[in-house]
């Protein structure tokens, strides 16, 4: 058994020596840690609530053996232990871990970043990467997912997607040329040093050739991203892209879980392939993950549930409404209805306004699975009821806007956001530089053709695989709610020039 020592002036001059791999001040009262073996850093951080020592003492007390040499079977077994045997979820966060996901579609960036709460991602854009290169098969890029295989609707999927990418890409390069024509070089202006100032100059005043390259790199990419910005609307939500994740062990296990459950097949391959890298890096971290039933039983309990209520009401198409206030009871069945159906937020209150208390009672039933579910199951702590139960915001918004405007919306922390499912429904964003540039009848003809196709789909009984066949530009309907400060912080963010032209 390794010496434990009361102070760090006792620890042997070879220990001492080593502990300057895993921590930048030794001895000091802050520092960085660093160089540990995976999920030795959370072991060490969760002993802070449970020893009298300092961190640098705890890991050579605890940690290390007499060499000064770290154990990461120490780290994993305590972890084990604190986490998973007596499920103390909040050292869950002590470890985190960077992940690449690549070759994953836009549906499902979204469902990644909808977690929230632990988890910072980073997302290929399709304002600053152009999607015209087909694959080495020579094949565009975009999922063809089992559930419209299995249908034997991919040749349809397939001719729709494909019509898709070749107007993407002719449009690309129509609106490079129209965006030179509407700010021409000589109205483009670039920042540069001289005499230890910054200042604004011209193509004209530039005076090296470094100013000049720099400058060409800026005009060539304000155009690119200009005509990015719009080409994208007929970009479909199959289209893969790329995705960088840092997240820490609670966040994983919620989102492995959550993509386990999933009743989207690309979710469910994603969520294993998930676990086993994870298991790779912080196995004890994300080892409480599972599909969940109960969230199962929610979803098909509300799916059956909302259309009884409110089946047969035409959809409001307002694309920004102040919702107002309500009963609060109302306001959280509301928000309990609102991602099973297709109305307005305003339109389901009116409803819920008209229902007995009983008839309000058997949604929350539904919507917390009461009565359908064994009490070992929904006792189960880890079974969270979801975010409807976070209404009564001050201030909250139904929303209908392109699912392209909803990517950046929908990152937003601070707030409750919930969205209904991708429709072509509620029809097609034109951008009035595609008519500019000619193509306004191919750009129809595609959202025609997806319109079909997604009708198509839903008819087969794929309504969440549906959501594939759909364009950046059709819109789609999400409620935001959020207090003051929030408000405060998006608009201001959200109204830059740098965004979106439709959530501006």
């Amino acid at each position: 058994m390794a010496k434990r020592y009361d102070s760090l002036e006792e620890v042997p001059e070879h220990i001492l020596k080593n502990l300057s791999k895993y921590f930048t001040n030794v001895g000091g009262d802050t520092f960085a840690i660093t160089n540990l073996p995976s999920e030795l850093a959370g072991a060490l951080l969760a002993r802070y609530s449970r020893v009298q020592t300092g961190i640098q003492l705890t890991l050579v007390n605890e940690f290390l053996d007499e060499q000064g040499l770290p154990s990461q079977e120490k780290g994993s077994a305590m972890m084990d232990r604190v986490l998973n045997a007596f499920g103390d979820e909040s050292v869950g966060e002590l470890e985190g871990a960077h992940m690449g996901i690549e070759d994953v579609t836009q549906l499902l960036t979204k469902e990644i970043e909808d977690r929230r709460i632990g988890g910072s991602p980073i997302e290929q854009s399709t304002r600053y990467v152009v999607y015209d290169k087909k694959d080495s098969d020579g094949r565009w890029r975009y999922l063809r997912p089992r559930e419209v295989t299995e249908s034997g609707l991919l040749e349809k999927f397939e001719r729709v997607n494909d019509l898709s990418f070749k107007v993407y890409s002719e449009g690309v390069t129509r609106l490079k040329e129209f965006f030179e024509r509407q700010f021409p070089r000589s109205k483009h202006r670039i920042l540069v040093e001289r005499s230890g100032e910054k200042r604004e100059v011209g193509e004209e005043e530039l005076a090296t050739d470094q100013e000049r390259k720099e400058f060409r790199n800026s005009y060539n990419f304000t155009i690119r991203c200009a005509a990015l910005d719009v080409g994208r609307c007929v970009l479909p939500s199959s289209t893969l892209t790329h995705l960088g994740l840092f997240g820490n062990g609670r966040f994983y296990t919620g989102l492995i879980t959550h993509l386990k459950t999933s009743d989207i097949h690309e979710a469910n391959i994603r969520g294993y392939s998930l676990e086993m890298e994870l298991g790779k890096v912080i196995p004890t971290f994300i080892k409480r993950n599972r599909i969940n039933n109960y969230a199962i039983q929610v979803d098909k309990s509300m799916r059956a549930l909302a259309p009884e209520i409110l089946g047969g009401i035409t959809p409001q198409t307002g694309h920004v409404t102040l919702v107002p206030r309500g009963n609060y009871l109302d306001e959280v069945v509301s928000s309990a209805l609102f991602p099973y159906t297709d109305i307005s937020l305003v339109q389901i209150m009116e409803e819920v306004g008209k229902m007995s208390p009983e008839a309000k009672a058997k949604v929350l039933d539904s919507y917390i699975c009461k009565r359908n579910l064994t009490g070992e199951i929904s006792k189960d702590k880890r079974n969270k009821i979801g975010r409807a139960t976070e209404a009564g915001y001050p201030i909250v918004f139904d929303l209908v806007g392109g699912f392209a405007e909803y990517r950046d919306l929908e990152r937003h922390r601070i707030l409750t956001q919930q969205r209904q499912r991708l429709r072509t429904d509620y029809g097609f964003i034109m951008p009035p530089e595609v008519v500019e540039v000619g193509l306004e009848l191919q750009v129809e003809e595609v959202a025609s053709q997806m319109a079909d196709l997604n009708s198509d789909l839903r008819h087969a009984g794929l309504d969440s695989a549906s959501q594939y066949a759909t364009l950046f530009n059709h819109r789609i309907r999400f409620m935001m709610g959020m207090n003051l400060r929030e408000l405060q912080h998006l608009t201001e963010l959200r109204s830059q020039k740098a965004g979106h032209f439709s959530y501006r």
